[in-house]
């Protein structure tokens, strides 16, 4: 499949590879990949698996090896990373990468793809750490973090094929809330992620709108996403906007009947109304 055509297929059941790696350290000049663990699933259901530690040509750092328990000692008989590269590169075939985080994993596939002289051609992705914080704006974003906001039943470990099957189930819970019908195209996922990023120019077009309605005593209609219970999705409100503190809000909540602040990164949608509002005094300003 083309990458145009992954990126038309439906997010829900387009086939994936989530990817999953283990580092001997962050550092891209000098760490490389010790562990790789890739699930690929068609239609929402998984149908290969490929797991395995790698040797890799540098020592493990001490972070890594007391977050993974890897030690140098258990890599000396594992596979280097030319020998698995193969298995992988057909895992990743005509399917889009999934990971939390996928710039990083990305960077180091393509490092180590890079030190055999082959090329990875880079895949459409989708990225869940890019979801939780662009389409839910959960407090914290790390995966597991995110899984337990999303009731998704996860038992710690931080080696790779256990991330991967979390990040696998994170995935389908927020398209399952994301997109109830599954219609939504690998492409309107990503434009959507893209154009809720911090200055584009929706985000640009809400804040005009949020200082106009402000200074025009005008109510807005948002569509806010609730992150207290995230199989709500997303809420309309209607607002009335006091003050001004970017990334925050405040303003009167009419469905509500009080005083709320509210985050730009959780609203989906601003749209300021004709109806202009005389607000009650409010007790303190943000």
């Amino acid at each position: 499949m083309t990458p145009a055509e992954l990126r038309a297929q439906p997010a829900a059941t387009v086939p994936v590879v989530v990817v999953d790696l283990e580092m001997t350290g962050l550092d891209i000049e000098r760490d490389r990949v010790c562990e790789v663990a890739a699930v690929r699933a068609n239609g929402g259901v998984v149908e290969r698996s490929l797991d395995t530690l790698v040797k890799p040509p540098v020592s493990m750092s001490d972070e890594a090896r007391e977050i993974t328990g890897i030690t140098d000692e258990s890599l000396v008989d594992a596979p280097t990373f030319g020998e698995i590269a193969g298995d992988l590169y057909d895992v990743l075939r005509d399917a889009v990468l999934v990971c939390h985080n996928v710039e990083t994993d990305l960077a180091f596939l393509h490092l180590e793809y890079d030190s055999l002289d082959e090329a990875l051609h880079a895949p459409i992705s989708m990225d869940t750490l890019w979801m939780a914080r662009r389409l839910f704006a959960f407090p914290r974003n790390a995966l597991y973090a995110v899984a337990q906001k999303l009731g998704v039943t996860v038992e710690v470990s931080h080696r790779a094929l256990a991330d991967a099957g979390v990040t696998w189930r994170v995935l389908r819970r927020m398209l399952e809330i994301l997109d109830p019908p599954g219609t939504m195209t690998v492409g309107e996922l990503n434009d959507l992620i893209g154009a809720l990023a911090p200055n584009s120019p929706l985000r640009l077009r809400q804040k005009r709108e949020l200082r106009a309605a402000m200074h025009g005593h005008s109510t807005v209609i948002m569509d806010y996403q609730d992150t207290k219970n995230p199989e709500r999705g997303v809420l309309t409100r209607e607002v009335g906007i006091r003050h001004i503190k970017f990334p925050y809000v405040q303003g009167w909540c009419f469905l509500r009947e009080g005083e709320r602040v509210f985050r730009l990164d959780r609203m989906r949608s601003v749209e300021r109304t004709s109806r202009t509002v005389s607000l009650p005094p409010a007790d303190k300003r943000i």
